[in-house]
Parts: structure tokens; C-alpha cells; sequence
């Protein structure tokens, strides 16, 4: 008798636990992102980095962002791009880096809009090799 009420209470939170997942709700979409230019402060306890960068970011974020002006969390930033020393666009990406990045909502100084991956938009003399590979190989 107490091994069917354990099975059962088992059963009961393994069913309670896939109705609040989203392939039970068919929420299976992959979510939209928004090209976006981003200043960024992180503070440490020794220091301050500023970081100036391109990418998509969610637009849930966004959306986040819009609601509550105190919004708190985590968010990625994908398809990441910087403008290098030499001034040209380059990706953050490479054989080691995945060109996404974590950072904190708080961080968040700015965040200018785009329609389009900012390799399509910069001069071709503008683009460092890698987004110049990128740019032949997606938009040519």
C-alpha cells in the first residue's frame, strides 16, 4: 500500500513538473533577437571595464528591459563583434571563443538598435579579416 502512494506522489511531481516546461506548452519557437550596439560598465572590487560591442541579444531582454527600469539578471549576447585597436570591426569569435558573452542587465550604459549584423553595414575597408570572411561568406 505505501509503495502506491510513493508511486503515485512521484508520478503527481514528475507530471506537475513538465506542465510548467515549455515543450508540454509547445513553446518550441526559437526566440527572437534584435542586432544591437552595447556599452556595457562591469564593476569589480579592483576594477571597471567598459566594453563597446556589437551582437544580438533577445528581445525578451528587451522587453525586460522596457517594463522595469531596476530589471536584474543575466542576459547573452550572441554573434558578438568589436571594434579593434586598428579601428575595424572584428567578431569575437575564433577556434576558442564561441562569440557569445554573459553579462549582468545592471551593466547595461546603452543599447542602440539595428536591423541588420553590423558586417553588412560597415564599409568593407571597415571590416577586419574575420568579418570580411563573414560578410563573403553570409551576404555575397
Amino acid at each position: 500500500m505505501n509503495r502506491k502512494i510513493i508511486f503515485l506522489k512521484i508520478f503527481a511531481l514528475v507530471i506537475t513538473s513538465f506542465t510548467s516546461c515549455d515543450i508540454m506548452e509547445g513553446n518550441t519557437k526559437p526566440k527572437e533577437k534584435q542586432w544591437v550596439y552595447i556599452e556595457l560598465s562591469t564593476i569589480s572590487k579592483t576594477d571597471t571595464t567598459d566594453y563597446f560591442l556589437y551582437g544580438q541579444i533577445n528581445k525578451s531582454i528587451i522587453n525586460k528591459i522596457n517594463d522595469n527600469e531596476g530589471a536584474k539578471g543575466l542576459f547573452v549576447l550572441s554573434n558578438a563583434r568589436f571594434t579593434n585597436d586598428d579601428e575595424l570591426l572584428e567578431l569575437y569569435e575564433d577556434r576558442q571563443l564561441s562569440g557569445e558573452l554573459v553579462f549582468k542587465i545592471q551593466d547595461i550604459e546603452e543599447i542602440k538598435f539595428y536591423n541588420d549584423d553590423p558586417v553588412k553595414l560597415f564599409d568593407i575597408n571597415e571590416l577586419h579579416e574575420s568579418a570580411k570572411k563573414l560578410r563573403n561568406k553570409n551576404y555575397n
